[in-house]
């Protein structure tokens, strides 16, 4: 004599249900990890280190290898640290670098820190436009100057662009001074190689496409080249 056992039909979907969500074509639905921010911008590199190259940003936890003799010179946005690394592995922090195996000349530049951190989590982002408040004046009041998004400690800006394309800088605390326009024709320019810097002291705006940054010279900005931090514009 057999004896049949039935499953009442709720039970068998339930199980059904909870296998599903245990699979692993369930599991691959979850959307990834967002990645993790920038903390660091590679002012120069070795030829032959894999993976790197100049004006690329790097995150914390970010682990380069280098051979004996070659060299990564990284600057850290937050801490305004500028690193020069010969040899060993590096591992990327938040505001240095940890190495092992290798020499470090590390000495700190000025930099508009904070915001050059958050200016780097905009970058490379389609479709992003920056929106600016404009001043309101009274009548009968000329209206205020807006306030700078960056602040660069030197004449000549590096621009980074995600296409070759114009850059249009227009001086906005002085009056009568036509607005200029440098034609970038790749996606680095380095200003200091290609003609008059800005007014030290000066308050522009500068702007590429649809983005665009209110920028203040510092008083005290020298002229030249240099490291890029403290005098980048990445749009």
């Amino acid at each position: 004599m057999s004896v049949a056992f039935q499953i009442p039909v709720r039970s068998a979907v339930t199980g059904i249900l909870l296998l599903l969500a245990a699979s692993p074509l369930a599991l691959a639905a979850d959307p990834a990890p967002a990645p993790a921010a920038p903390t660091a911008l590679v002012e120069d590199v070795s030829d032959g280190v894999d993976g790197v190259q100049p004006m690329d940003y790097l995150a914390a936890g970010r682990t380069v290898t280098l051979k004996t003799g070659q060299t990564l010179t990284l600057s850290y946005l937050e801490s305004c640290v500028n690193e020069t690394i010969t040899g060993g592995s590096v591992t990327v922090g938040a505001r240095e670098s940890a190495v092992q195996g290798g020499s470090i000349d590390r000495h700190t530049l000025p930099c508009d820190g904070g915001k050059l951190l958050l200016a780097s989590n905009e970058a490379g982002k389609a479709g992003v436009t920056v929106f600016r408040s404009a001043p309101i004046a009274l009548p009968g009041m000329k209206a205020p100057l807006p306030k700078p998004d960056l602040t660069l400690f030197k004449t000549h800006p590096v621009l980074i662009l995600s296409a070759p394309g114009p850059v249009t800088i227009d001086r906005l605390d002085v009056q009568g001074i036509a607005l200029s326009t440098v034609n970038v024709p790749g996606t680095t320019l380095d200003t200091a190689k290609s003609g008059a810097g800005l007014e030290p002291g000066g308050l522009y705006k500068i702007a590429a496409g649809q983005k665009s940054f209110v920028v203040k010279i510092d008083e005290k900005a020298a002229a030249g080249g240099g490291p890029a931090l403290g005098r980048l514009i990445r749009f």
